[in-house]
């Protein structure tokens, strides 16, 4: 499906639109849709400096960037703080998780994909009641803006690799543990400073 659709749609995205209107459109989603979901899983995961952090960028980007077309709330410094459901369940406790490829998707691991069950009740689109090919066209823009970010990446990966399959589900489940760590090791700091 990658072959087929996707990496023909994203080249051809990636050809007719320029850069600097790409990344904006990518702000803007990041900013509206997954913006919120970040806050929400910083709290759930009891990060009140993340969470403050995700709703300064909301605002500062909402207002002063444009709707998000803009990034500014980067450029002073404030970075931003991605969260998932799926990483909150890693933080609790959900250590071991299968590798999972999903077509349009790209890899996960089984306590990624309950953790989008998750995200999907989180989705600002539900609660403003966008009907469900609203939330498709959604999901398949941000598959393609995510997918323009790895083009030229996973060809290379592909032509270098022994076993393309093997070495993106090892790079991929060492990213995601990593991320995990990464997480409990902030929020154990964060205790200690209390």
């Amino acid at each position: 499906l990658d072959k087929i659709v996707v990496r023909p749609v994203t080249r051809g995205y990636v050809d007719v639109v320029p850069d600097p209107f790409r990344r904006g459109l990518g702000n803007a989603i990041d900013n509206f849709f997954t913006t919120p979901q970040y806050f929400i899983n910083n709290v759930l995961q009891g990060k009140i400096g993340g969470a403050f952090n995700t709703l300064s960028r909301l605002v500062i980007n909402s207002t002063i960037g444009l709707g998000g077309f803009v990034d500014v709330a980067s450029k002073m410094g404030i970075q931003e703080r991605p969260e998932t459901f799926g990483d909150t369940l890693g933080v609790w406790g959900w250590k071991k998780s299968s590798y999972v490829q999903i077509p349009f998707k790209g890899p996960q691991t089984s306590r990624d994909i309950v953790g989008f069950i998750g995200d999907i009740f989180t989705d600002p689109l539900i609660f403003i009641g966008v009907p469900l090919w609203g939330n498709l066209v959604k999901t398949a823009g941000t598959a393609v803006d995510d997918r323009q970010e790895t083009l030229g990446v996973l060809e290379e990966i592909e032509s270098t690799s022994l076993d393309f399959y093997s070495s993106i589900r090892s790079m991929y489940l060492q990213k995601r543990t990593d991320e995990i760590e990464t997480d409990k090791i902030t929020n154990y700091q964060s205790y200690l400073k209390k």
